[in-house]
């Protein structure tokens, strides 16, 4: 039987993937986004015309090889973009936070009546951007089934682990960048999205975990890991023991990645046997920044495309990423894929395929004496980094985009039959 699916997503992440994957198995009703690069968008020739190089390329990223145009809904198209040029100037988020809950209530509706319209039989909706739609949905069309694709642990999940960091070190950096999460309205929003949603997508055990002490029916939930850029080919050679290993982040340089641990824990080292590179956008007037920036062993390159990247995974040997809260990293993956064995928490969602010694090591989010134990522990045992890379590239190999869609058609398949 064929079924008829709706993927909506006013952003991005992943959702290109999972609706190429039901484009694929002929289940793709439309794919319903804000921006993207469709032939016939006057506004993206302009954008193409007056940016810069780098975000020509982001802006052209915007499209699907492989599902066709006339698959595609627009829906918020202007307040997309407003959206998207308020995440870059508003530092604290607050303003940008308020815009994305208006822009996603409009959203919601919209394929909420797109859903009815079409008479699909379900709608996968990301997590903050679904309450709306499937709120319509269970009182107007409780035939949709509603799949909620969660791409972060469960925030009242997430608050408690910030708490209790926040209560250990006394710093309330997490609640700053996470204020949101102490907004009793908001949180309630976000819960109720949760209670509405009858079907639940998640990267990892560790999302799935937050969902089931929530409250959410074990049942209900599957997991569907990711896939990452698997296709390096960097040829590494086993380094001499007098040479410095070179720690790489990459990822957004704040409280949330554990980038001031990550920073305090590199102070504890020997520089003269190390150093740190970190790839992301920062904040030059947070504190942690500020001290990393004394450290001539620690380099900030700010926000690069990917493409640069991948010349600077050529020049590392360990990848770590200290996060409190993930869902899957996958640019932990896309590191191991480039033959780097890696530091994780485990609230990365990357616990469950790092054996510890063997493609590297999984501490505990916020434990800057486990970090700096194993980061020493890569610089005292650097003859091992190759081989422990050599590991980690076959463990990537198993997480490839072709895999992800074939196990999520699969999974959207029998959760619509069920």
């Amino acid at each position: 039987m064929s079924y008829k699916i709706i993927v909506a997503h006013p952003g991005r992440q992943h959702s290109f993937h999972l609706a190429t994957a039901l484009y694929k198995a002929g289940m793709l009703s439309n794919y319903v986004t804000t921006i993207y690069d469709l032939d016939s968008s006057r506004s993206m020739r302009f954008l193409k015309h007056v940016l810069s190089e780098d975000n020509r390329k982001r802006a052209s990223s915007r499209k699907m090889k492989e599902v066709p145009d006339e698959k595609v809904v627009l829906y918020g198209t202007f307040s997309g973009y407003l959206e998207a040029a308020l995440y870059r100037i508003d530092k604290s988020r607050y303003f940008c936070r308020a815009l994305h809950r208006r822009n996603a209530d409009y959203f919601g509706k919209k394929v909420a009546q797109l859903a009815i319209d079409t008479n699909v039989d379900a709608v996968v909706m990301y997590d903050t951007n679904a309450r709306e739609c499937f709120e319509i949905l269970a009182k107007k069309a409780p035939q949709i089934k509603r799949i909620m694709d969660v791409s972060s642990a469960e925030r009242h999940y997430r608050k408690k682990i910030y708490e209790h960091e926040i209560e250990l070190s006394g710093n309330d950096g997490l609640k700053h960048e996470n204020a949101y999460m102490w907004n009793e309205r908001i949180m309630n929003g976000l819960m109720r999205e949760v209670q509405v949603t009858q079907y639940f997508l998640v990267g990892s055990e560790f999302v799935k975990q937050s969902l089931l002490e929530c409250g959410v029916h074990d049942k209900s939930i599957y997991v569907l890991p990711y896939g990452a850029n698997v296709s390096s080919m960097i040829n590494r050679s086993d380094k001499n023991i007098t040479d410095k290993v070179h720690f790489l982040f990459v990822g957004e340089a704040n409280y949330n990645k554990g980038v001031p641990i990550l920073i305090d824990s590199f102070y504890k080292l020997q520089t003269d046997k190390a150093d740190l590179t970190i790839v992301g956008a920062y904040d030059k007037k947070a504190w942690f920044i500020i001290k990393g920036m004394d450290n001539p062993s620690i380099t900030f390159t700010g926000h690069i495309t990917f493409d640069h990247v991948q010349k600077i995974y050529e020049k590392a040997d360990v990848f770590v990423i200290d996060s409190f809260s993930e869902g899957m990293a996958q640019v932990g993956i896309e590191a191991m894929a480039c033959g780097l064995p890696i530091i994780c928490s485990y609230n990365t969602g990357l616990a469950e395929i790092v054996c510890d010694g063997v493609n590297g090591f999984t501490i505990p989010c916020g434990d800057a004496s486990a970090l700096h134990d194993k980061m020493q522990w890569f610089i005292n045992h650097s003859e091992k980094i190759r081989a422990m890379g050599n590991a980690a590239r076959e463990t990537a190999q198993n997480f490839t985009w072709k895999r992800y869609e074939q196990n999520a058609a699969a999974i959207v398949s029998s959760i619509v039959a069920n």
